[in-house]
């Protein structure tokens, strides 16, 4: 089964690109799974269907369809747990809202979401699964898990041994079902085993794709970048990038002259950023696209003759590496040949000069920590070195 996973900005249209995508997969024969692991979901509205955590056939084409409930799953997996720690709490005069919140670990939703995706892989019943993902920061947060998965479960299950110390004993000694620390370790485990099992699937770009959308304005931009730096960091293949919503060649209306001199510039931002992926621009619709006619309609004017299933570029022009407790920052500079590199950070972007060639990168939090320590260009490459200046001082 191969993955494309939808995500950007909250209202750049990544559902309804997601929904076309699926639908397009689809017509070509390949046997999909659409689902949505937004929490805010909208793919029912998009293909004017009633969905639940279960999928159901979108009509007569072999496409499926679903939105996640977290709640269920993490009913299907943590459920008993649950419900022994909370009724403690409210015991202890914990109130019923925060002892049940308190009895759900941190990111555990998160986590389940994959474990979700991973169920789907073992089931082995669909060609294609079309993801309409939470909003970038959720989303660059839910990828990310599986890359962390080993110290995230460390420091989980050292907070299961602080509860155990600290709750477990008053619920062993008022209840008769077993609860130990050892059970909720193994209920992690579980859990974990089958996270790293997905981690390498999504970080094999002939497996997984991750689909970019974005709006033609500034700041959509700026998120779009900063999650493609994200994803780059975590190994994720970033195939395509869509600008949504472009106003069409044909609008003449002067009210709108202003707008379309700026979605230009932005569109040709995009293009210099992304290079060499393609970015497929989307013209703005007099109606909202909604129902599956007008989706497929939207995916062909989209695709063409293209497979959206398949790898849409095999480009990977943004990689990271970690040596000798650097992180190293591969950029790939077609056609710049000057040896100088100049580096500027401001906050979370950082400005690198070579010549009379300028760019700017948007950092993930995680680097916009860190301080640039080198850059030179390497057979049209150029190598950014980041560390953490404070472990040497």
């Amino acid at each position: 089964m191969r993955t494309i996973l939808f995500t950007g900005k909250g209202g750049v249209g990544k559902t309804t690109l997601a929904a076309a995508t699926a639908l397009r997969c689809a017509a070509l024969g390949h046997r999909t799974l659409a689902i949505s692991t937004d929490i805010a979901h909208s793919l029912a509205d998009a293909l004017a269907l009633p969905l639940t955590n279960t999928a159901r056939q979108v009509d007569d084409l072999p496409l499926d369809a679903a939105e996640l409930d977290t709640g269920e799953e993490l009913e299907r997996y943590w459920g008993d747990i649950k419900r022994r720690i909370a009724a403690v709490l409210r015991e202890e005069g914990v109130s019923a809202t925060a002892a049940g919140e308190l009895a759900v670990l941190p990111g555990l939703d998160e986590v389940l979401a994959l474990v979700r995706i991973k169920r789907y892989y073992d089931e082995g019943i669909y060609e294609g699964l079309v993801i309409d993902s939470a909003p970038t920061g959720a989303a660059m947060r839910l990828l990310s898990a599986p890359d962390l998965a080993r110290t995230y479960s460390r420091q989980l299950l050292g907070l299961t041994r602080g509860l155990a110390r600290s709750v477990l004993p008053l619920i062993q000694s008022k209840i008769k079902l077993p609860l130990s620390e050892e059970l909720v370790q193994r209920r992690l485990a579980e859990l974990f085993e089958q996270v790293e099992d997905l981690r390498a699937i999504l970080n094999d770009r002939e497996q997984a794709s991750v689909r970019l959308a974005l709006n033609p304005d500034h700041m959509s931009l700026q998120e779009t970048q900063r999650a493609y730096t994200y994803l780059s960091l975590f190994g994720f293949a970033v195939d395509a990038v869509f600008v949504n919503r472009v106003l069409p060649a044909d609008v003449n209306d002067p009210f709108f002259a202003q707008w379309k001199t700026s979605q230009a510039q932005h569109l040709a931002r995009a293009q210099e950023l992304f290079a060499p992926l393609p970015v497929f621009e989307v013209p703005m619709r007099a109606h909202e696209v909604v129902g599956t006619s007008e989706l497929a309609e939207l995916a062909q004017s989209l695709y063409g003759p293209l497979d959206p299933l398949l790898p849409l570029s095999s480009e990977q022009p943004l990689e990271f590496c970690v040596k000798d407790g650097r992180y190293l920052l591969t950029l790939r500079m077609v056609g710049v040949t000057a040896t100088a590199v100049e580096l500027e950070k401001r906050g979370d972007e950082l400005f690198v000069q070579l010549g009379n060639y300028r760019r700017s990168l948007a950092l993930p939090q995680y680097l916009a920590g860190l301080q640039p320590t080198f850059a030179q260009v390497q057979d049209e490459q150029l190598v950014i070195a980041f560390e953490d200046k404070r472990s040497h001082t």
